[in-house]
């Protein structure tokens, strides 16, 4: 579907609205918002309806948090990102349906995602465990487990992309299959309306699969906590790695060292910005610099107007992560 898909008046978009209000929406406080270079921005303002509408007629796009508030999750997404990821992402939806594990696939402008919903919301961290279990019983590759974080701290956690929305770098929209490859419908419209009651995950899923996966990410992170921490700065890139942290901002997809994806800080049309996990560093190889979370939000800050300075800069992080 392309971006001219978008004149629809406000009284056919009300029940589609509520769909992605019920279903994708986690937190009304702020949003993301995508920019015209795929990247996103938090909005720290409410979400309304207006911006729901504006999503679906193409005029704006959205992103959303998985965690709310309370570090709950009402629905899980595995994304594959890789060129022809589209083709195992069916492969897997297959195999899901065998279990069976209800799911729905959402094509991506590189690969797929897949999308699992809970009927009341769950403790991120049981979500997390559930999908990692899903994941290396299934024998799955290559995918990105949402939500990243078992809570969100006072940050804002992981996003994705909002589900019907025209992705802003290719104009275009991306449909829903089901875990059989089979189109949950024919238009925007069927689609939204298929999954305002879709299967959810039942408790005995969670506690089946929940119960062969290891918390090993958890005790990783706990070990980078304990160094030393005298000054506000080093509080702050102690208590949460750059790969994390700018996660939450950049679409980022896994390699050897860490993760790529395209710089927010240029126009990037071909991967340049990259995170060193190992290491613990961010660095563009366009030369729009690098260095720790301080530097990636000093930028971020000037990006977006804002005062860019050292002291602004640690005063927004610490109210963001602490």
């Amino acid at each position: 579907m392309e971006r001219g898909e978008n004149k629809h008046p406000w009284e056919e978009l009300a029940r589609p609205a509520a769909v992605l209000a019920q279903r994708f929406v986690q937190r009304w406080d702020v949003y993301p918002k995508q920019l015209e270079d795929g990247s996103y921005v938090c909005i720290r303002g409410s979400l309304n309806v207006d911006h729901l509408y504006a999503h679906l007629r193409g005029e704006m796009t959205l992103g959303t948090y998985v965690l709310n508030q309370a570090s709950q999750a009402r629905l899980i997404v595995l994304d594959n990102d890789t060129e022809d990821g589209w083709s195992y992402v069916l492969d897997c939806g297959a195999r899901l349906a065998a279990e069976p594990i209800p799911a729905y696939l959402e094509k991506s402008r590189r690969g797929g995602h897949i999308w699992m919903f809970f009927k009341e919301p769950v403790a991120g961290s049981s979500a997390r465990s559930f999908a990692q279990a899903v994941v290396e019983k299934l024998g799955f590759e290559s995918f990105e487990i949402y939500p990243k974080q078992d809570e969100t701290g006072k940050g804002l956690g992981s996003l994705i992309r909002m589900p019907f929305g025209v992705h802003r770098l290719t104009g275009r929209r991306y449909g829903f299959f089901s875990a059989d490859g089979q189109p949950l419908g024919r238009t925007l419209r069927e689609q939204i309306d298929a999954l305002q009651r879709p299967q959810f995950l039942a408790k005995a899923f969670l506690a089946q699969y929940t119960s062969i996966s290891s918390p090993e990410e958890p005790k990783a992170r706990s070990k980078r906590l304990r160094g030393p921490a005298t000054h506000v700065s080093e509080k702050l890139k102690a208590h949460v790695t750059v790969l994390e942290f700018v996660g939450r901002y950049v679409d980022l997809r896994p390699n050897e060292s860490g993760a790529v994806g395209l710089c927010p800080f240029h126009d990037d049309q071909h991967p340049s910005f990259a995170v060193n996990d190992r290491d613990n560093y961010w660095h563009c190889f366009a030369g729009c610099g690098g260095g720790s979370i301080i530097d990636f939000w000093s930028l971020w800050r000037k990006k977006q107007g804002e005062d860019p300075s050292f002291t602004a800069t640690i005063t927004d992080l610490a109210d963001i992560l602490f």
